[in-house]
């Protein structure tokens, strides 16, 4: 049997305290970004906490909208536990939209007066608002915002953001000025590698783009990479003839700074993606896997490129999609 069914909307006045769930990866985490201020705009006096795995809970760091950050340590999560146990949470929001065993746990064992959460028969018996799942594709941003539509907070705020502290600008701002050698060229940051080797663009066909950016002086290139890249990293760049310049592995914000920082980040269907979205910095993307309505850019001028089940897309057609980019 599911839980009992509050009446809705919520008397918003009667929260005080709110958990929010999203113990994912790194895109998920960002696309998470516009529900908090859209939370504190209906209710600007409560308390917000969010809870993340800690990997990711850097993103977050210095939101004005957020007032703790709970991090979820896989192999410790009882601290994360505890921690959920110390708070009475008036409201708590599972973001997931397909079922996570892992987010509506915490949302139970949060011990929320008044749970949030999509409708999944996994756990109807946690959630008090269960919200369906709509069958046409909708923006992952906009599926988060839907739960607080859910229970009557209809001023949402659609852009994902990350709010960077004068330390993270001056540091980055200087290194990318440091390693310039054309900066009258546009700036184009590169990041080859993802995750799951199948959902990448093959990476000799980065080469030849990496290459012909710089052979024709169409623009600078910097390549980035994530933890446990930096070897493949290497490997990439010592063929070329014409070398881009290979940044250090950034902490997560950081890193976003510096996407902020270029003109165009081309890249594959990863979580770096969204950090373009969140620094509206004009993106390139190729996706070999996902729904583009659902994980596509948000917030910024973009081109995404789809390769599925074959290998058709042209290092030329990058090369043209990214002059269009750099023109328009």
């Amino acid at each position: 049997a599911g839980r009992r069914k509050p009446a809705l909307p919520v008397n918003l006045q009667n929260i005080h305290s709110v958990l929010v769930i999203r113990p994912d990866r790194l895109g998920d985490v960002v696309l998470s970004t516009p529900v908090y201020p859209s939370i504190k705009k209906s209710m600007p006096e409560v308390r917000l906490t969010v809870l993340v795995d800690r990997v990711y809970m850097g993103i977050l760091k210095d939101n004005p909208f957020i007032d703790e950050v709970i991090p979820l340590d896989r192999e410790k999560p009882w601290r994360a536990l505890r921690q959920l146990r110390k708070t009475h949470f008036d409201l708590a929001f599972t973001l997931n939209k397909k079922f996570s065993a892992t987010a509506s746990l915490l949302n139970f064992f949060s011990r929320a007066a008044l749970s949030v959460g999509y409708s999944h028969e996994e756990s109807e018996w946690i959630h008090d608002i269960q919200v369906p799942v709509a069958p046409e594709p909708r923006h992952e941003t906009q599926n988060n915002l839907e739960l607080l539509r859910a229970i009557g907070i209809e001023e949402t705020s659609d852009a994902p953001q990350i709010h960077f502290n004068d330390e993270e600008i001056q540091k980055v701002d200087a290194l990318i000025l440091d390693r310039r050698t054309h900066p009258e060229r546009p700036l184009v940051l590169i990041k080859p590698g993802t995750r799951i080797g199948e959902w990448g663009w093959g990476l000799k066909n980065f080469q030849t783009v990496t290459e012909l950016l710089l052979e024709t002086a169409l623009a600078e290139v910097f390549i980035i990479c994530g933890p446990d890249e930096e070897t493949m990293s290497e490997s990439f760049l010592a063929p070329l003839k014409y070398k881009p310049v290979l940044l250090p592995v950034l902490p997560i914000k950081e890193l976003a700074r510096a996407i902020q920082q270029a003109d165009i980040l081309f890249c594959n269907h990863t979580g770096i993606m969204h950090l373009a979205s969140a620094a509206q910095t004009p993106l390139l993307v190729i996706f070999k896997h996902g729904e583009i309505p659902r994980w596509g850019p948000v917030n910024t001028r973009s081109i995404v490129l789809e390769e599925r089940n074959n290998e058709t897309l042209t290092p030329k057609s990058v090369i043209e999609n990214i002059q269009h980019l750099i023109q328009s």
